[in-house]
């Protein structure tokens, strides 16, 4: 009881309680924290490219996979791309925030099918290769965002096995 009335009175500092009476849980949990669900149109709408055209071959990929992929995958990309599980909750949100993401070409490698997607999750940037197909982009995204060697917690460890460290080595390095 304690937990709940401090909840409550740090709540009604910032929202006054008449107010919070108007709203159902998951209301305020949609404006607090987003939606649970990533809705692929509205990030594509706040999506702005550098160095890459928004009708390339591969982001269009990109695109038509995110939007194919199941709500834990989508949730597991904006983890990787952002460091966040949810989206603005709209696009005044996202405009309110500032928030958008970046799509930029991932260079360095001769060929961009050996590469996997990089992401700078402080400012929601994802470094695309330009992929010879669909079938490897999705194949590498998979892998990146489910992956935790990269992981921005270096508490978070992928698995200790040997045949997880030979995998991880084979395709990051």
């Amino acid at each position: 009881r304690m937990q709940i009335k401090a909840i409550k009175q740090g709540l009604s500092e910032v929202v006054p309680a008449s107010l919070l009476q108007l709203c159902s849980w998951q209301d305020l949990e949609w404006r607090v924290c987003g939606k649970p669900v990533i809705d692929v149109k509205l990030l594509k709408r706040h999506t702005e490219y550098s160095g890459v055209s928004a009708q390339a071959p591969h982001v269009s990929y990109f695109w038509s996979i995110l939007r194919a992929f199941s709500a834990d995958d989508k949730r597991a990309f904006v983890r990787f791309a952002w460091a966040q599980e949810r989206l603005p909750a709209d696009d005044q949100e996202f405009e309110r925030t500032q928030t958008r993401m970046l799509i930029k070409p991932f260079t360095g490698l001769p060929n961009p099918d050996m590469a996997f997607p990089k992401a700078d999750t402080c400012f929601f940037n994802l470094m695309l290769p330009e992929y010879s197909s669909a079938a490897v982009l999705r194949q590498k995204l998979l892998f990146a965002i489910h992956t935790d060697a990269d992981s921005m917690d270096a508490d978070v460890r992928p698995a200790e096995d040997q045949n997880s460290r030979n995998l991880a080595n084979q395709f990051i390095y």
